[in-house]
């Protein structure tokens, strides 16, 4: 706003006061005549009348907004003077010696005391205003902490932009139209309509539509909301006329907060991606580590058997060849285990489907697994234990009955015990906790840190000193943790082996986006 507009709008009476100013003026004025009044019946004293004028000038200065009133109670001060307090009485007399000038000086004097007190009361009002803006401003960066997806960011810049300025206000993450946050919606808002303006701010940079050179037909005004020259956001006010200056600098400091939001929220997502990424590779790299060194015993077991039968079959013995047969079968299994875990860590790294998380009954996920663990494995005992509540979880149920299967084999081949195998599962707070044990001689002190690494020791064997554990391990704890869940292995007091997960009983935002 230029200085004469500015100058105009100080002179011209507040529309949205205007009663209210008129009142306050007219009581003071009236106060004032009334004390005048009073001082010249008792005292006889008209020396202090225009005094007592001026400082009524100065009150309705104070009281009201802009100069408008100021001006018009000196004026009234002047006219109150000469007509009510002047000789003679209730009448105007101009002809008294050094009127003129007297009464010049008076209405200069009271037009300066209320041009005076008008400026003061506007600084205090601006200084009052730039307070609150500065705690709203430091509210808003609170709330915008405590964001964490950009969807949020959003909807609090939506409603911020409503709440401050009093308008109507949508945001815009992307250039797309279909769903943007909108708070305080006006009844003409349509997003196809504003489509046009809001590609306009993302590829330009630029403010377009109502009032602006671009998309000027649109219902709302949009501000770009960058970092720099990327463009992050696209913030709309529907408008009814042009915002004042002060509100013009807060509405830039507010933009200003939602881009340094929207780029740090974008970092966070690109350094969180770079950590997944990262932890698929190095699960990669441990699992070609570990299936180059696994795979080789068994099968260099199926070959060495499988020839000696070619090779010798009429020499060996029915027995020795049943064994050798039923060595290739072990073998097999073991190798056809292996590729399941192999495909399990395949539907985890492919990025396209992700985990197919759905509400899975708990207690038949863990009857599905047990079932196919007592086909495979021989004289298997298990105990089973499930709450008496029905419990629901998110997640991929082959996944999670992958890891219940290698948690359970691992039991029955390496706890080497008469007494049977605990699984037990029970709900505590917003998780379900899965718990297998065993009795057997346990897991070595120096192995407990690196069990579910997956890696190979200086002796060649894998992280659990055991043909094929530590890839089991390793992909079960990657599935757990793409679950959102945590797993870990610790010895009994009383001997053997307990490895426990958890997972989620409610699937957390950031998996969900992901």
């Amino acid at each position: 706003m230029d200085l004469k507009k500015r100058l105009l709008f100080r002179l011209l009476p507040d529309r949205r006061s205007f009663w209210q100013d008129a009142v306050k003026t007219l009581l003071i004025l009236f106060a004032s005549t009334a004390v005048n009044f009073l001082m010249v019946q008792t005292a006889r004293d008209t020396q202090n009348v225009s005094e007592l004028y001026l400082l009524s000038v100065l009150l309705i200065s104070l009281s009201t907004s802009g100069y408008f009133w100021g001006l018009l109670g000196a004026a009234a001060g002047v006219v109150g003077t000469n007509y009510l307090f002047t000789y003679p009485y209730y009448a105007f007399n101009f002809s008294l010696k050094g009127y003129p000038v007297t009464f010049l000086c008076m209405l200069l004097v009271a037009g300066i005391s209320s041009t005076l007190a008008a400026g003061i009361k506007e600084q205090r009002n601006l200084s009052q205003s730039r307070e609150e803006n500065t705690q709203k401003l430091n509210r808003v960066a609170q709330q915008l902490l405590g964001a964490q997806t950009a969807e949020q960011i959003g909807a609090l810049a939506a409603r911020c932009l409503s709440e401050f300025l009093q308008l109507p206000a949508c945001f815009y993450l992307t250039a797309e139209t279909q769903s943007p946050m909108i708070c305080g919606q006006a009844d003409d808002f349509s997003p196809k309509q504003e489509a046009a303006a809001v590609q306009t701010v993302f590829s330009a940079n630029r403010s377009a539509g109502w009032g602006c050179d671009l998309c000027g037909g649109c219902t709302y005004r949009y501000f770009p909301v960058s970092s720099g020259q990327r463009v992050l956001a696209a913030a709309g006010i529907r408008l009814h006329g042009e915002l004042e200056e002060e509100n013009q600098e807060f509405l830039q400091l507010l933009l200003s907060q939602f881009a340094m939001a929207l780029e740090r929220q974008r970092l966070s997502d690109e350094r969180h991606q770079m950590a997944v990424e990262k932890q698929k590779e190095q699960m990669r790299g441990n699992l070609l580590r570990a299936i180059s060194h696994d795979l080789r015993t068994p099968l260099t077991g199926i070959l060495g058997a499988s020839s000696a039968i070619l090779e010798n079959g009429e020499r060996i013995s029915p027995q020795a060849q049943q064994q050798l047969i039923q060595d290739i079968r072990e073998d097999a299994d073991w190798l056809l285990r292996m590729v399941e875990n192999v495909l399990s860590v395949t539907r985890i790294g492919q990025k396209a489907s992700g985990l197919r998380k759905v509400p899975e009954a708990v207690e038949e996920v863990v009857a599905q697994a047990v079932n196919r663990c007592r086909k495979r494995l021989s004289g298997l005992s298990l105990t089973v234990r499930v709450p008496e509540e029905f419990i629901m979880a998110p997640m991929d149920s082959t996944l999670i009955e992958q890891v219940l299967i290698n948690l359970i084999e691992n039991a029955y081949k390496y706890g080497r015990s008469a007494q049977p195998i605990e699984v037990t599962i029970c709900a505590e707070g917003c998780f379900v906790r899965f718990i297998v044990r065993d009795r057997g001689p346990g897991i070595s002190p120096e192995l407990l840190p690196v069990i579910f690494e997956g890696f190979l020791g200086r002796d060649g064997q894998s992280a659990d000193s055991s043909r094929g554990l530590g890839i089991g391990l390793s992909i079960c704890r990657s599935i757990i943790t793409a679950h959102g869940g945590t797993i870990q292995a610790e010895n009994r007091p009383g001997g053997g082996a307990q490895f426990t997960f958890t997972l989620p009983l409610e699937e957390d935002e950031t998996d969900a986006r992901a």
